[in-house]
């Protein structure tokens, strides 16, 4: 025991480290996680000197040994679970913060939401965003929010975050419509088709419910959207 007793606090002392860093409200959740993280990856790689340490030390391995070992990983594999959830909690937050800018006026919050981006790129997303605002408008309010704030997310940093509401389906929308709005905003943004196709697939889990596969079979190429698309601006 007298071997398997320093590695054996020297556990203990990192997980109270971690746990209290992880419960330290003045430190931003992104710090925490980090850290966390790399807490996580000490602790795994810790194995090897603490394996050599004891090994050097006890001329007969005995449970003691492979108890201390198991714990270290365990803690290792803790850090990462607390981590990975200190990072969701900043996912969430942020997508709901996202839904709450949306709720005022949407030009508005959408050129802020793009304000880190060149000024061309940020104008074209803007004007996609807007125009895809206008063509989902048959969504309910509330609804149309979501939609909207999972579409930021995704213009802006590429994240696909579904929304915290299921969106129905609605007679006034068919499916080939919803991928049309979407592929048209999306493509026009230089989003690769495997991502609409996840981002499609994630947001409107009850348009597509054969899954991603199936849909990227069903949905439309660049040409065919862009033809209908200059059609719409032809009419008008």
């Amino acid at each position: 025991m007298g071997t398997s007793f320093i590695p054996l606090c020297a556990i203990i002392a990192v997980l109270i480290i971690a746990f209290l860093f992880a419960s330290l409200p003045q430190i931003n959740h992104k710090t925490r996680y980090r850290v966390l993280y790399a807490i996580a990856i000490i602790m795994l790689f810790a194995v090897i000197p603490i394996s050599e340490y004891m090994s050097e030390n006890t001329k007969n391995p005995n449970s003691n040994y492979l108890l201390v070992l198991i714990f270290d990983i365990a803690v290792g594999y803790f850090c990462m679970y607390i981590a990975a959830l200190l990072k969701f909690n900043v996912l969430k937050r942020k997508n709901q913060a996202l839904e709450n800018a949306l709720t005022e006026k949407q030009q508005e919050n959408v050129a802020i939401l793009l304000e880190h981006q060149n000024e061309k790129q940020q104008a074209l997303q803007q004007r996609e965003l807007e125009w895809l605002a206008d063509k989902i408008k048959m969504f309910t309010e509330e609804e149309q929010k979501a939609i909207l704030a999972s579409a930021c997310a995704f213009a802006e940093h590429g994240l696909i975050i579904p929304p915290s509401i299921t969106i129905q389906q609605t007679n006034t929308c068919s499916q080939q419509d919803l991928m049309y709005f979407v592929c048209s905003a999306f493509f026009n943004m230089s989003k690769k088709r495997s991502d609409i196709v996840s981002f499609l697939s994630q947001v409107f889990p009850l348009y597509f419910p054969a899954g991603e596969s199936v849909l990227a079979k069903k949905m439309p190429g660049w040409e065919r959207v862009k033809e209908r698309r200059e059609k719409e601006k032809e009419i008008k």
